[in-house]
């Protein structure tokens, strides 16, 4: 019954929803279209970068090397600092809303599910995320524990999100996608920041970061954050997702004018999670973490240079199933050479030693054997871009040879095309492949200490065919347009004995859309739309139940919208209005939803930022994502949320 209530109230909102948004549309074209007449031709620009300046940001995750973004060979998207601040968003995963081809579920009040077509759930293991080039990506159930995952938005400068596999360039479990989130210089954030938040969902967000130069052509920075949610909406009560995390960290940086640039950073970090085991078993899980990056790069730029990279990271885990205890040693070189007038070749190497202790909390029952084991991985790669046609035409083939302890060796090659007839569109496409290695839970768990359940899995298998194109079509008005098909081979399942196999294929296929359109100075308009179908077979010899098939195939929403307006009120008042459709999850009867955020924001002096911010203000409560396997019998609801926010830079 309150299913069935809940989709009633979904549907009744939906009917509203584009009239309401087309509603506040059209005051602020009015509201801004005043303000243009009466400002005349001075009228500035809404955001610090035109269209133009955009496609020519620079990204580095599409081919290991600077390019414009306009030009890069694959389905690309930036979601720069200004994005992240105006949109009011307090994560990474609310912020990944906002790209076409990411599904973003928030599963309860601390935990996400973020994907790229296909195959998304609260255990997704088909993405890589970096920061600045250092994996968090968690070897224990490749995946991404997005609750441990916390970051000061304010010092991000961008955040790359490359969709299709990056398997060439970033190794075997870059299988769907690529997030590489790149933090600012710390020359850009000399001064003081301060922060507070408070709200009924998000408790409390308190932040301070201080910059300065400490001698000569040196800057640095250092921060702290708190926060804590409070819990989701469940049935039945209590509640038990309540979350607080605590987190600091410093950059350095130091550059001469020989193009030498060294930068070294580090973080330390705990949060505490809440989550239900059972319907009366409610526990809690600890996350402690460490970690510490240096880069020495000399002349990387588009034309050459080379990049080595070290970096430590150190992981604790404890929860009511499993404890993890991990070191991950990663040291990584890359040299870009010009070949002539017309090629450019990326190459290097990486070596990565992982030592992990895991343990189960049900010895003698479900054992991960051995408890402790040290693995490594060793890759090399190659890239070699050629002009076949100087700015006009280029060819891009890589290929990447990867050996891990988990998985045989691989060999991840990729083929891409651009043609770009004119500055303003650039039409390509590509064929490419890359792997999923076993996680270190699938490798050995083990139950009664005699039965793994990994020992004949193997790496999932993934031919990706892409195409796109993407048009400047005037100074307001940008359009970026992807198509894909994707060939699955070897896909986990779980067999009728309990061990896994890899058993299952399949196709995905899809379009993936972004517009920006400013129709006049003070208001920029954000579309994105992803459409995604997925087709998935048992091979004959499998003994799994058909049914993994349909949770598979109904754990994505095939269609989904999002339609952003950021509009300047005023010199120095900003309203973002976002408004979000999502079709259904068969997989875990979750209807379809429309939600809309609001975020105003007020400067009454330069600096000072005041903001308050709505969420989910369509629903009192909406289901997103849940698990898709639990036996909990709980369903957890995403609320209504506002907060209220104070800034202050000098």
């Amino acid at each position: 019954m309150a299913q069935r209530l809940h989709q009633s109230r979904t549907a009744r909102t939906s009917s509203h929803v584009l009239a309401a948004a087309a509603g506040l549309l059209a005051v602020a074209c009015a509201n801004t279209a005043g303000q243009a007449a009466e400002t005349g031709s001075g009228a500035t620009s809404l955001a610090d970068l035109s269209l133009e300046e955009l496609g020519a940001i620079e990204v580095f995750s599409a081919s290991r090397h600077l390019e414009p973004t306009n030009g890069a060979p694959s389905a690309i998207f930036v979601l720069t600092g200004d994005d992240l601040r105006r949109s009011g968003v307090t994560s990474i995963p609310d912020a990944l809303r906002l790209v076409p081809g990411v599904q973003v579920g928030r599963v309860d009040a601390n935990k996400w599910a973020v994907s790229m077509r296909g195959f998304n759930s609260r255990e997704a293991n088909k993405l890589l995320v970096l920061v600045d080039g250092r994996s968090i990506y968690d070897p224990l159930f490749s995946g991404m524990l997005w609750e441990a995952q916390d970051f000061l938005l304010e010092d991000i400068e961008r955040i790359e999100v490359v969709r299709g596999p990056g398997g060439t360039l970033w190794g075997a479990n870059a299988f769907n996608g690529v997030i590489n989130i790149i933090t600012q210089h710390a020359r850009e954030t000399n001064g003081t920041f301060t922060s507070f938040s408070a709200g009924d969902e998000e408790r409390y967000i308190a932040a301070v970061r201080h910059g300065w130069r400490p001698r000569e052509r040196q800057d640095a920075r250092v921060y702290v954050k708190a926060r804590e949610r409070d819990t989701g909406y469940s049935e039945p009560d209590p509640a038990y997702d309540a979350s607080r995390d605590v987190r600091g960290g410093f950059r350095w940086d130091w550059g001469n004018d020989s193009g030498d640039e060294l930068r070294v950073s580090g973080d330390v970090f705990e949060a505490t999670t809440g989550i239900r085991e059972t319907p009366t078993l409610v526990d809690e899980v600890k996350h402690r973490g460490r970690n510490v990056l240096a880069q020495w790069a000399y002349g990387l730029s588009r034309d050459g240079g080379w990049q080595l990279q070290f970096y430590y990271n150190h992981v604790d885990y404890d929860s009511s199933g499993f404890t993890q205890e991990r070191d991950t040693y990663d040291l990584e070189f890359q040299q870009s050479l010009q070949a002539g007038a017309r090629q450019l070749i990326v190459w290097g190497g990486d070596y990565r030693r992982m030592r992990d202790d895991a343990r189960s909390k049900l010895a003698g029952f479900v054992d991960v054997l051995p408890a402790r084991r040290d693995d490594e991985l060793n890759a090399v790669f190659v890239q070699d871009k050629i002009a076949l046609v100087p700015d006009t035409l280029q060819l891009v083939m890589g290929l990447k040879h990867e050996e891990t302890d988990y998985a045989d060796s691989q060999w991840l090659p990729n083929v891409r095309l651009a043609w770009t007839p004119t500055l303003e569109q650039t039409w390509w496409g590509s064929v490419s492949e890359a792997t999923r290695v076993p996680s270190r839970l699938e490798a050995d768990l083990t139950f009664l200490e005699t039965i793994r359940i990994g020992d004949e899995f193997e790496a999932e298998q993934v031919r990706a065919y892409e195409a796109g194109h993407r048009r400047l079509v005037s100074s307001g008005l940008w359009y970026d347009v992807a198509i894909f098909y994707n060939d699955y081979g070897s896909l986990r399942t779980i067999e009728a004995d309990g061990r896994l196999g890899n058993l299952m294929h399949g196709t995905t296929q899809g379009v993936e859309l972004a517009v920006r359109w400013e129709p006049i100075p003070r208001l920029r308009i954000d579309t994105a739309y992803t459409y995604l179908d997925m087709d998935l077979a048992l091979d004959p010899e499998s003994t799994s139940l058909p049914a993994s098939v349909d949770v598979h195939e109904g754990l994505f929403s095939r269609h989904q919208l999002t339609v952003r307006s950021i509009v300047e009120l005023g010199p120095n008042l900003d309203l973002d209005a976002t408004v979000r459709y999502a079709d259904e999850l068969t997989a875990l009867d979750t209807p379809d939803y429309t939600q809309l955020d609001l975020a105003l924001s007020w400067r009454p002096r330069p600096e000072w930022e005041l903001s308050l911010v709505g969420s989910n203000l369509l629903d009192s409560r909406q289901p997103e994502q849940g698990f898709p396997f639990s036996s909990t019998g709980i369903s957890t609801e995403v609320q209504r949320g506002f907060y209220a926010r104070a800034v202050r830079r000098r």
